[in-house]
């Protein structure tokens, strides 16, 4: 199925897959090294869609609302979805702009050095891109990823199907 902005809904989970340089073949080589098949790890970054073409990015230098059809041009994304009907419902909306609350507050380096320094501490104000995922779902469902802390959460965490079920993937054009 070829992509439209019908299929990114309010909540759902933007999967973008490792296109190459320093920072996303670090991440993906420390999802191997956790124990993540190379499909999984190759999901590098995650967000909350706005619905549409809008989403809530957690990257540097800070978060904010970028258009995915422009940022994510010729990129591989996964779209998934929280398995919940009250979620389908009517928390997505909820978690939809939760995740905009985010806005403006910069990006949490420290946290993302602490999966491969483990002494560094994240910022207690500050996000990266899965663990703010991870905190914005919780705050509507406590179980999700049960036993995982936010700050212990890495983007092919989202691929886990007890809590996850894809919506569509493939590359927007």
């Amino acid at each position: 199925m070829k992509f439209n902005l019908d299929i990114p809904k309010m909540g759902y989970i933007i999967m973008v897959r490792n296109a190459g340089g320093w920072f996303g073949n670090s991440i993906e080589k420390q999802q191997l090294k956790a124990g993540f098949n190379k499909d999984h790890a190759r999901y590098t970054h995650v967000e909350i869609s706005g619905g549409g073409e809008t989403s809530v990015r957690i990257a540097p230098p800070k978060t904010k609302i970028i258009d995915i059809t422009k940022k994510y041009k010729g990129r591989f994304i996964r779209i998934v979805r929280l398995k919940n009907i009250e979620y389908e419902e009517k928390k997505r909306y909820k978690i939809a702009f939760w995740a905009a609350s985010l806005c403006n507050l910069r990006y949490d380096y420290l946290g993302v050095g602490g999966f491969i320094v483990k002494w560094l501490r994240k910022h207690n104000r500050l996000f990266f891109c899965s663990e703010g995922c991870l905190w914005t779902l919780r705050k509507f469902d406590p179980f999700v990823l049960a036993g995982m802390t936010p700050d212990e959460c890495m983007p092919a965490d989202f691929n886990n199907p007890e809590y996850f079920e894809k919506v569509w993937e493939g590359i927007i054009e």
